[in-house]
């Protein structure tokens, strides 16, 4: 019996899902640059400089990455589990901004919970 072409290159394509995922999950992944367009447009008046609060620098990918004095904001992969999610989604206090609404748009606030879940790639 022979194989149809359309249906062989199912199979390729089926099989090559299987063998390399990482490939196609990394297709699209947003970068710290993406990110780093809204930390410096809404976050880096406070969580910059010598003095930030909590020590939390937001100015930098290793300033996001080594976190507060007292916690990680990061977990990569886990969105969930990212105190500056919870923060900016207003579920852990203090939330963020601290005063008045909430700055961040929905879809800025998935773009930073989509680079967190594809491990904060710098």
């Amino acid at each position: 019996m022979k194989a149809s072409l359309p249906g062989f290159l199912a199979l390729v394509f089926a099989l090559s899902m299987i063998c390399i995922p990482e490939v196609f999950a990394q297709q699209g992944a947003p970068v710290f640059a993406d990110v780093d367009r809204i930390f410096q447009a809404q976050c880096v008046t406070c969580h910059s400089g010598t003095r930030p609060p909590e020590g939390l620098h937001l100015d930098s990918y290793s300033g996001v990455m080594a976190g507060s004095k007292d916690l990680q904001v990061i977990v990569k992969g886990e969105p969930g589990k990212s105190e500056l999610v919870k923060r900016i989604k207003r579920i852990s206090k203090p939330r963020m901004p601290k005063d008045g609404p909430p700055w961040l748009t929905e879809k800025d606030t998935a773009l930073i919970e989509k680079w967190i879940a594809a491990g904060a790639p710098q």
